[in-house]
């Protein structure tokens, strides 16, 4: 079966947009050096620091039976404290960063969720060259700079990377690094391995980032798409597609092809990346390799992939892939779509 060239022309846009996306991951993960530059020879202080503290009085003694630290040691408590305030400081200097690249790139996918709908539109209507009002990307100004929850995207950075959701000290950070001094104590790890690992637990904040950035730009790509179909005056609704890749999310996989409102946009999940196919009045509409079609043609290890082992077994057994979507609700990404748990599959 091959794709309406609508469908074509939207999974190519999808590619294009993957490809930037690529590139801005890159140029966060490279500015995140500079974070831990500048808080390498703290983590580098309180590694020598333990391993040093364990070398003259035992582990048992510097970090007790308790499974928490024992700081009797005055100096390892001021040094980590140290180390956590001073990881607040450079998160907060990286959000501001990282909030003024995010509003230029939010501009930017606005406009092609506009422009991409637009051809979108064209194409759907198969030839038939029906006039439809055609939106200017000012009319989805009010999407830039805000997440989904409505908040600034620079606070929601803040409320993920450094407060919670109720705005008080985000915790973790103190505590993932006391585990890593306990591990690092009761296996023996020499204070270069111990300081990387201090690095992974900070490197928390980037991978946030990370989502927030994928997760936001796609939703105002979605919503700048969904905008200009409900504008047309000529699409009556707009169809789930997914990617038909080995990344592709199981429940997005089974919900391909839904039809949803027009005055709705298709529930998704954080790092989603999904787009909508427009259905046009007095068309025929669109229609393609559906997601459950399209798995059971690829090969076992990309259904594996894809399901996860208990999942995959389920799904071979006889469980329709449909019956593993559940419709989920969060405080900050809104209505999306998440998988089945295994145990709650009627096998």
């Amino acid at each position: 079966m091959s794709d309406p060239a609508v469908v074509t022309a939207l999974r190519e846009f999808k590619r294009q947009l993957l490809r930037r996306e690529a590139g801005q991951m890159q140029l966060m993960a490279r500015r995140w050096l500079d974070v831990e530059k500048a808080l390498k020879s703290e983590i580098d202080r309180v590694a020598q620091l333990v391993a040093d503290d364990v070398a003259r009085f035992g582990a048992d003694v510097v970090y007790g039976q308790t499974g928490g630290i024992v700081f009797g040691h005055a100096r390892q408590l001021e040094r980590l404290q140290r180390l956590a305030l001073q990881a607040q400081e450079e998160f907060n200097r990286y959000i501001v960063w990282g909030n003024g690249k995010m509003l230029g790139w939010q501009r930017e996918m606005a406009e092609f969720g506009i422009q991409h709908a637009q051809t979108a539109i064209d194409l759907a209507m198969i030839g038939n060259q029906i006039d439809f009002a055609r939106l200017p990307v000012s009319a989805v100004e009010n999407m830039i700079g805000l997440a989904g929850n409505g908040m600034p995207v620079g606070d929601l950075l803040f409320n993920r990377m450094v407060r919670d959701e109720l705005g008080n000290p985000l915790p973790g950070v103190l505590e993932r690094l006391q585990q890593t001094l306990i591990d690092a104590a009761a296996q023996g790890w020499n204070p270069r391995k111990t300081a990387r690992m201090m690095r992974n637990d900070l490197a928390g904040g980037l991978q946030k980032a990370m989502t927030i950035a994928r997760t936001e730009q796609l939703r105002v790509y979605r919503e700048a798409n969904r905008t200009q179909y409900q504008a047309s005056g000529i699409v009556i609704g707009h169809k789930r597609l997914t990617a038909h890749d080995r990344r592709v999310c199981a429940a997005c996989l089974a919900d391909e092809g839904t039809v949803y409102p027009i005055d709705v946009n298709i529930p998704d999940h954080p790092n989603g990346r999904c787009t909508s196919v427009p259905v046009v009045r007095g068309q025929e509409e669109p229609t393609w390799l559906g997601g459950e079609d399209w798995l059971a043609q690829q090969p076992e290890d990309i259904q594996r992939d894809i399901l996860g082992p208990g999942h995959y077994d389920a799904w071979t057994g006889g469980v329709p892939l449909r019956d593993m979507m559940q419709r989920t609700s969060h405080p900050v990404w809104g209505d999306g779509l998440g998988v089945v748990p295994v145990k709650g599959l009627a096998v």
